[in-house]
């Protein structure tokens, strides 16, 4: 298979179907409740090949924890570490996921440590765990259409992180862009966790919300479409971007729409309008980008061209 996330269609015949359940795209939670309230927990995996990789899927699992109107609680991580790991990094791995939990507002609770057999990289399992209230919480199953879509911050964040912090990388965008141009950008790794806005959209009554990450912006808007059942159209001028993403990813040839958008957080209202101005008044940027329809065409408009979204 490829790398990547698997594909919704094995997922369902060799994980979901095996475990009596079946896959609901956007919902990134699983969610134990006894009726009262609950438990929320989301995985994540980071690569030990960089430093930021684990600290990414601290901010990731914990963006679902938040996206699904949950408050969080703690974090388990799990180190699996290839044969020729030494103590000092293990120990530089532990302080860097300490942190990334100190950057959401938690703590590492403990978890698993093992040396394993045949890993070339050493991998991390983060899991966030959360808890939710017994009042109603946001889920892509109340989404209607005629709903608006709202989008926080700007797309392409987490993917701009790692170029930006790459030291190989980093150096041929000098060849092309100023230092204090890129400064501008420099930090953006600072913007990856969604926490302001999914407790003030869910304080104005949201109806669902996801973080962009893996598929980017275009990614996030599927998912959210297959797991309303509904289509949506989005005015791609809409989008939220920074024109530095923006020249960073034509210089290195990627879509901006399909680069990891982690902090990019999308949510469902019957009042877009109005929620978007709520998170503005929080210091969040964020804008209505489109709205769910009740097909299942999903529809980009460009100006006076439309074209339909590519799974892809």
């Amino acid at each position: 298979m490829q790398i990547g996330k698997v594909p919704g269609n094995i997922l369902k015949r060799s994980v979901t179907n095996l475990i009596g359940g079946s896959p609901v795209s956007s919902k990134d939670c699983s969610l134990l409740s006894d009726g009262t309230g609950g438990v929320l927990a989301s995985t994540q995996v980071g690569v030990a090949d960089s430093v930021l990789s684990p600290r990414f899927a601290v901010y990731k699992a914990a963006n679902n924890v938040w996206a699904a109107g949950g408050e969080l609680l703690g974090v388990q991580a799990a180190f699996l570490l290839r044969e020729q790991v030494e103590e000092p990094e293990l120990k530089a791995l532990t302080r860097t996921v300490i942190k990334a939990c100190g950057d959401c507002g938690t703590f590492l609770s403990g978890g698993h440590t093992e040396v394993c057999r045949g890993l070339t990289d050493t991998l991390v399992t983060v899991t966030a765990i959360g808890s939710t209230g017994s009042g109603l919480r946001p889920d892509i199953s109340l989404v209607r259409p005629g709903d608006s879509i709202v989008a926080s911050k700007w797309a392409g964040l987490e993917e701009t992180a790692y170029i930006i912090k790459d030291a190989r990388r980093r150096d041929m965008l000098r060849k092309r862009f100023s230092d204090r141009y890129l400064e501008t950008i420099e930090d953006c790794d600072q913007w990856l966790t969604v926490a302001a806005e999914a407790h003030a959209a869910s304080d104005f009554g949201v109806k669902a919300m996801h973080d962009a990450s893996d598929g980017g912006i275009f990614g996030a808007l599927w998912e959210m479409s297959e797991g309303s059942r509904s289509g949506i159209e989005i005015d791609l001028k809409a989008v939220p971007m920074r024109q530095e993403i923006i020249e960073i990813s034509t210089y290195f040839g990627l879509n901006p729409y399909r680069m990891k958008s982690a902090g990019c957080l999308l949510m469902a209202a019957g009042d877009g309008e109005g929620l978007a101005k709520a998170l503005e008044a929080n210091g969040i940027p964020a804008c209505v980008i489109g709205h769910f329809t009740d097909n299942n065409d999903k529809i980009i408009h460009n100006g006076e061209d439309s074209s339909y979204m590519a799974k892809k």
